[in-house]
């Protein structure tokens, strides 16, 4: 079998690897599809904070069970695959907030992840294996954990108000990001850009593009008539959020800080007289509980987040870093390895 294996930061190899056995009341999973995550370009060009090396990258999966010592999972079933590996003891397990287990580790991470041929479940991790249909493409699935991040991030805001939102960024994440509030009920949709290409490219019907190159975006957001109307925002870019994003939200707005934050980048202080008089809520979100993934998964089956705009390139795996380099030059804004 064949795996991808970063041992230090700039070197990623594809190697050969000895395949593993069957784990006692396991299984084994033969990889169908693994896509791409910016993060995973973060890993190999500058590291990331909950990388431990040598490592697999690869956190976005769907394959296809070849062996199994457990009576729920027969060979044949097709998977897609949680990446966070939890105790289920502790207490945010048990509230279902596994993201924030006192033990996480995350596959692509910590342990090892899907960039590889095969992959093997023991007992105590067969939680992250949600059963697909067989005639669902493994492609249309792949990437039920982005989509679950961003189901985590809504999840944050009870008195949410569909009227007008902002997506900062329009990558893979927030073109996604997009879809799902459509999917919503949210009547508009805007997706902001320094790249006009991006813009061009793969976003969600009926989505406002916004191109904030060569002026603030404060002030740029004025053109479609959002200031004092945006009932939600999310980055989805490192700095999305690194301007004065208060002065157009509407009283009651809710804002999801998404994306991490470069720390190259000057921080925004924020002006709390505004966010305490237009009663805005602000909140943190980092990975997806299983919950949210599984959500994610029958969202996607289902047809109910439609992702037919976007236009993947497949490559085996031999060409993962072709891939990298492709979406780093925005060619496209989502690889998927289809061959392994």
């Amino acid at each position: 079998m064949k795996q991808a294996l970063l041992r230090r930061t700039g070197n990623l190899e594809v190697v050969e690897a000895p395949p593993p056995e069957c784990p006692p009341r396991g299984v084994v999973v033969a990889m169908q599809a693994a896509a791409i995550c910016r993060t995973d370009i973060k890993m190999v060009r500058k590291g990331q904070k909950d990388l431990v090396l040598p490592r697999i990258p690869g956190h976005e999966g769907v394959g296809e069970i070849v062996q199994s010592d457990d009576a729920r999972f027969t060979a044949g079933t097709r998977v897609a695959i949680y990446p966070g590996v939890f105790c289920g003891k502790c207490s945010a397990c048990m509230a279902g907030q596994t993201s924030r287990c006192r033990d996480l580790r995350i596959c692509g991470f910590n342990e090892d992840g899907f960039f590889r041929t095969l992959i093997s479940f023991t007992e105590d991790k067969l939680h992250a294996l949600v059963p697909i249909p067989r005639y669902i493409d493994p492609s249309r699935v792949v990437m039920a954990e982005p989509l679950a991040c961003c189901i985590n991030a809504l999840s944050k805001f009870r008195d949410l108000q569909r009227g007008a939102a902002l997506v900062i960024g329009a990558g893979a994440v927030g073109s996604l990001f997009a879809a799902l509030l459509k999917s919503h009920g949210f009547c508009d949709v805007v997706v902001a850009d320094r790249d006009p290409g991006r813009l061009a490219q793969e976003l969600p019907p009926r989505v406002i593009p916004l191109n904030v190159s060569g002026r603030p975006l404060h002030e740029c957001v004025k053109d479609p008539g959002l200031a004092g109307r945006v009932d939600f925002m999310a980055d989805a870019c490192p700095g999305g959020l690194a301007w004065p994003f208060w002065e157009i939200m509407k009283p009651g707005g809710c804002v999801s800080f998404f994306s991490g934050h470069d720390p190259d980048d000057a921080l925004s202080v924020i002006d709390l007289n505004m966010l305490h008089y237009r009663e805005l809520t602000l909140a943190g979100a980092y990975g997806c509980n299983l919950s949210d993934f599984q959500s994610a998964v029958e969202l996607l089956i289902a047809g109910s987040v439609d992702l037919s705009f976007f236009e993947p390139r497949r490559l085996p795996l031999h060409e993962l870093m072709a891939g990298m380099e492709m979406l780093e030059r925005h060619e496209t804004k989502k690889v998927i390895i289809t061959e392994f």
